[in-house]
């Protein structure tokens, strides 16, 4: 069994920056540092490490994700889902979500019976599928 989550980063994909950021600022309050890095142009999602530092965790630090736009990387609703936990409760930011014309692609399903919360999937401004998690409906 693993000491920590594997999971560290995850990418976006995005074809319009400035599009993308106002989306996930709108929609999700968040807030992006921009870099480009290696011929990519990232907007990194900005995040205050919660899991506080310890002699076990001293250098794990709180997964993130960007958004990321170069070439080699096309949105899609394909392939793998991100799943982000952006709001306590998941059918208030749905019904939000819906209100402001976004598609929703599986409204908010229980995982083992709400034991193990809740998922909801949209289709972001740049046409990726996004999963959304939270404890609560």
């Amino acid at each position: 069994m693993l000491e920590h989550s594997p999971l560290v980063w995850a990418e976006i994909a995005v074809t319009d920056m400035k599009r993308a950021v106002a989306f996930y600022q709108t929609h999700f309050g968040l807030s992006f540092k921009h870099e480009v890095m290696n011929g990519m142009e990232m907007s990194i999602a900005e995040t205050v490490n919660i899991g506080g530092p310890s002699a076990d965790t001293a250098n794990i630090v709180d997964p993130s994700f960007a958004l990321l736009k170069h070439q080699m990387m096309v949105p899609s609703r394909d392939g793998s889902t991100v799943y982000l936990y952006l709001s306590l409760t998941l059918n208030g930011k749905i019904n939000a979500l819906k209100a402001a014309g976004v598609e929703i692609l599986l409204p908010p399903m229980a995982i083992k019976e709400g034991e193990a919360g809740y998922i909801a999937i949209f289709v972001d401004c740049e046409g990726n599928k996004v999963g959304l998690w939270s404890q609560n409906l």
